[in-house]
């Protein structure tokens, strides 16, 4: 009893526990095959217990049969009631054997003729619906139990009986006559009954413990592999998940020690790290567990892992302390077990070493170091992608930002003409934000005209490549830049042409300063063509002059006092020409100051009223005198806005003068209905010493000086004329004083 106490206090703990999958699947396979032997045992006991009744009650009834109609004339079934039956002494001695209980005959009413026991005699058992069977042609055998029986009390008290229904026709084909209900006991066919069920039930009992085994030997296989897979499915979620880090880890620190972890994760072991080689040592890295002696040098002859290095083999130490190949002092003094190191290779090229110490249970094993080498092969691969990928990123940042750096333009095409790409200092060259320029076409940025671009694209297409075209390009502000363009086709990996690259270069300030140097050339020319008329021509022309004088006061014919007047007249115009050329190489001082722009087109309309074509000429005006001051020579630009108001006036029409502020400059328009100018007096519109008008009386230096006064300003003068239709001309002033006009104009 007070064994029996704990057991129950424990009970309700072991019905609380999680049973394994094992404990369970064996568990239900003993109840089920339980359950299945029950139930198959049972059905074969009953179905043994009523062939064998079966079987036994149709040999039985053969034989009653054979016995009854042999031995008991027909006539017993027509024998009056009340009457013996004849025959009866035969079946007395019938009744009297040992294994017969009860002997009835039934008539086909159901009553009974004879019986073994005279208080049966003449009875009728109600529906006995065995009796009524066997009239039909069936034999009823099964085993009962008197008590269920009507003539029960007349029975000597067995527990269980044969009862056999038999069906009486004397003749094989002939009517049935009557029915003989036998009772019989038969000690060998109950002994059979009894010991089949028990031969049923042993074989049945072998049979599920042949099955339960087999099921429990299953399990136990299904358990191993379950251990073995769980095993593989736990390397695999190691390899899975380390290698969908290196894919994360650009740092190479933190991904040889996501390498390190994995493989210590992967082997069990209790510490890892990386090897490398620096000449004729390995350099150790313990990158887990680094508490000990983090970098450790060893000779690469005398260590496990430098073996492993120079050879391209793994190599296993399961005993440190005893190996040859391990370095001894360092093992014991890092406290070295066992230790296992596998090359890290990648395409035939060993660039280190991982290795893992110390496995938690047991020595490294064959399959740790197949897992382990598999396990390396990976993690080259990574460290050799992240070694690419940060030489990619540093290449790609070095070129973007000597892109970026470039101070000229770099723009990418693609083959619509449509622009993709556009550098920094692009957008700083044409006006633009970052991105305004991505897919426009590049053709709305040509100002030379579709001709010009039609000769631009077919030199790319025809050669490949085109190199130093010149061109002018539009800027955002409407400004026009003179550029230079080298472009060629970029190819793809199969050598179809992708895109076009075009290195854009600003030669605008170039322009500009050679057209200074030819100015200054024509300027030098014409200081010294002054220089000589003056020396040369000066003083003959005033001697010329002064003799013409003379002989004016003493001439008094009419004809040769109009020679003389033609001649002074002619002397003037060389005087002039000479003192024009020498005011254009060295003209005069002039001081800068602030200057109200609608004050100085005032000034110079109303100087040029003087003149007899200004008056004949409609002229407004049309300056907002909200306008900023400028800083200016006044007095030369007034002569500027001089000139170019008699110019308008020589070439007929209407002027109208208008001034606007775009930017941070000041444009002063002059815009005429005059006879306009060709292309070929446009293009040599600024040339000295060349004029549209009469030749005689207009020397062409007008608009020369205008452009130089204009331009020794920072300005720019603009022209713009068709012929029949008119001109216009602007003067561009900026604002703010830029660095290279000076103080003084000299």
């Amino acid at each position: 009893m007070a064994v029996a106490r704990p057991m129950l206090h424990k009970l309700p703990a072991l019905l609380r526990r999680r049973l394994s999958v094992s404990q369970r699947f064996g568990l239900l396979s003993f109840f089920c095959v339980l359950a299945i032997t029950v139930l198959v045992c049972v059905a074969s006991s009953a179905v043994l217990r009523r062939q064998l009744i079966v079987h036994d009650g149709a040999v039985i009834a053969d034989l009653a049969s054979r016995l009854f109609t042999s031995s008991v004339p027909a006539d017993f079934f027509a024998v009056p009631s009340g009457a013996p039956p004849a025959g009866a002494e035969r079946l007395r001695e019938f009744a009297r054997s040992e294994q017969v209980v009860r002997f009835m005959v039934y008539d086909t009413d159901g009553w009974v003729l004879w019986s073994d026991d005279p208080s049966l005699t003449d009875h009728h058992f109600g529906e006995n619906t065995k009796a009524a069977a066997a009239l039909h042609g069936e034999v009823i055998a099964e085993i009962s139990h008197p008590a269920e029986e009507g003539h029960y009390s007349t029975l000597r008290g067995f527990p269980r009986l044969e009862e056999v229904y038999i069906p009486v026709r004397y003749q094989s084909s002939g009517p049935i006559v009557g029915v003989i209900e036998l009772y019989r006991a038969p000690a060998t066919l109950f002994a059979v009954l009894d010991h089949g069920v028990v031969v049923v039930w042993v074989l049945g009992g072998i049979a599920g413990a042949i099955l339960y085994l087999t099921l429990v030997s299953v399990a136990w296989n299904c358990y191993r592999t379950q251990i073995r897979l769980e095993g593989e499915l736990y390397e695999a979620r190691v390899l899975y998940e380390t290698t969908a880090r290196f894919g994360e880890l650009m740092d190479g620190d933190a991904l040889l020690t996501a390498i390190v972890e994995g493989a210590v994760s992967l082997t069990r072991a209790s510490y890892g790290g990386t090897g490398f080689p620096d000449g004729d040592d390995m350099v150790m890295h313990r990158l887990v567990a680094p508490e000990q002696r983090r970098v450790v040098r060893l000779k690469m002859a005398e260590c496990l892992a430098g073996l492993s290095f120079t050879s391209g083999a793994p190599q296993v130490a399961n005993d440190a302390a005893q190996d040859p190949r391990v370095n001894r002092a360092s093992a014991r003094s890092l406290g070295v077990r066992n230790l296992a190191c596998v090359p890290l290779q990648h395409r035939g090229r060993v660039i280190g070493v991982l290795f893992v110490g110390n496995k938690e249970v047991g020595p490294f094993t064959e399959q740790d170091v197949v897992r382990l080498r598999a396990f390396a092969h990976h993690a080259a691969v990574a460290l050799e992608n992240a070694r690419l990928l940060r030489e990619t990123r540093n290449t790609k940042e070095y070129l973007e930002n000597l892109i970026a750096s470039s101070v000229d333009a770099i723009v990418t095409v693609d083959q619509l003409g449509r622009i993709t790409f556009v550098s920094k200092g692009g957008q700083r060259m044409f006006g633009y934000d970052d991105g305004e320029l991505i897919g426009r076409p590049v053709r709305a940025l040509w100002a030379c005209g579709s001709r010009d671009f039609r000769t631009f694209r077919t030199r790319l297409v025809r050669a490949g490549r085109v190199e130093n075209y010149e061109t002018e390009l539009t800027m955002g502000t409407g400004a026009r830049l003179v550029v230079n363009i080298s472009a060629s086709f970029l190819s793809g990996a199969a050598g179809e042409v992708s895109d076009v690259l075009a290195v854009v270069k600003d030669v605008t300030s170039l322009r500009r300063l050679h057209e200074q140097i030819v100015r200054s050339e024509r300027l030098a020319a014409a200081g010294l063509l002054a220089a000589g008329v003056a020396h040369e021509v000066g003083n003959p022309l005033t001697c010329i002059s002064s003799l013409a004088q003379f002989l004016m006061a003493r001439a008094s014919d009419p004809a040769m006092r109009e020679g003389l007047e033609n001649i002074e007249v002619h002397v003037d115009r060389i005087s002039r020409i000479v003192q024009d050329l020498t005011r254009l190489t060295r003209p005069a001082p002039a001081t800068l100051r602030e200057a109200s722009v609608g004050n100085l087109v005032d000034t110079a309309v109303n100087l040029a009223r003087h003149n007899p074509a200004v008056r004949r000429m409609k002229m407004d005006s049309a300056v907002d005198p909200a306008l900023p001051a400028v800083r200016v020579a006044p007095d030369h630009l007034v002569q500027v806005f001089l000139n170019l108001i008699l110019n308008a006036a020589d070439s007929g029409g209407h002027l109208t003068i208008r001034a606007v502020r775009t930017g941070g400059a000041i444009r002063v328009i002059f815009d005429d209905t005059g006879c306009g100018m060709t292309a070929e007096e446009m293009r040599r519109l600024f040339d000295p010493f060349h004029s549209t008008k009469d030749n005689e009386t207009h020397l062409g230096l007008g608009l020369f000086v205008s452009h130089e006064i204009v331009m020794q300003h920072g300005g720019e003068l603009l022209v713009e004329s068709q012929p029949g239709v008119g001109s216009t001309v602007t003067v561009v002033l900026p604002m703010e004083r830029l660095p290279s006009v000076s103080e003084e104009l000299v």
